[in-house]
């Protein structure tokens, strides 16, 4: 193995450091001073300090002004939600994922954001032969996929521009690259709840994809039905699009959501 190699998966010893002070804080000790890291993690105190300084500036640790000890911060309980939030999604998706296979005979994926781009968080094979291969864990771009661009139409402008390539990466000869043509797409799918693409990201592929919320009605999952195009027609689309919809609105109420939530699409 190269030195290269070697230096990429090395672990970082800041980070170990870092993770070992989170992880000291239990629920028997939720709050601990300087003093008693410096002697579990066998740390000099000065780097104790430094680290947990850094770590106070991010948001998760905080003091106790009383005691003057720390204590894990709010920023971890965002952290948490957002990994929680996709097992949720995850587990509530799952038994609802054979029956659009039935439906449809094609790879149907549980995606969720992840930074600037969109993963498969669970998916559920076509019996086909010729068939559409999401595999848990594939990330895709927003712009040119049923399902990022489904997340795309549920951001702000301002959060769309933090996450969206410029110039717009063309991918195949169908890839929309232009960003005032993707905005009346986008204003398009607000109003209809769902997304579709044709040989988009891929050539030869397409996919529907509809929305899960979450009880705040915030957009937390999406679920597609991904397949080769020359089965895959908008007038299939359409006949897939009640059961995929249906199935969507049943887990996102699973999850809390209700028509009285606050759904956050722009």
């Amino acid at each position: 193995m190269s030195q290269k190699s070697n230096t990429l998966t090395a672990p970082v010893q800041s980070v170990q450091r870092a993770a070992a002070i989170l992880r000291s804080f239990t629920e028997s000790e939720p709050e601990l001073g300087v003093s008693e890291l410096s002697r579990r993690l066998d740390l000099h105190k000065s780097t104790v300090s430094r680290m947990i300084a850094t770590l106070q500036a991010e948001g998760l640790i905080d003091q106790n002004t009383e005691t003057g000890k720390y204590r894990l911060g709010i920023g971890l309980v965002s952290l948490a939600g957002v990994a929680l939030g996709r097992l949720n999604a995850r587990a509530a998706a799952q038994p609802h994922l054979a029956s659009l296979v039935t439906l449809s005979q094609e790879t149907v994926n549980v995606t969720v954001l992840d930074g600037k781009e969109c993963v498969n968080i669970d998916r559920a094979a076509s019996p086909q032969p010729i068939q559409y291969i999401g595999w848990i864990g594939r990330r895709s771009p927003l712009h040119c996929t049923a399902s990022g661009k489904l997340m795309l139409a549920h951001m702000t402008p301002e959060e769309r521009t933090a996450v969206l390539p410029t110039p717009l990466k063309q991918y195949t000869n169908k890839t929309v690259t232009d960003s005032f043509q993707l905005t009346r797409q986008l204003n398009q799918i607000c109003q209809q709840k769902y997304a579709s693409v044709h040989e988009e990201y891929e050539t030869g592929f397409s996919s529907l994809a509809a929305p899960i919320y979450n009880h705040q009605g915030s957009l937390l999952a999406t679920i597609s039905i991904s397949g080769p195009s020359y089965r895959l027609s908008d007038a299939i689309f359409q006949e897939y699009l009640p059961k995929l919809l249906d199935t969507c609105q049943t887990i996102s109420a699973e999850l809390g959501f209700t028509s009285s939530a606050n759904q956050t699409m722009i």
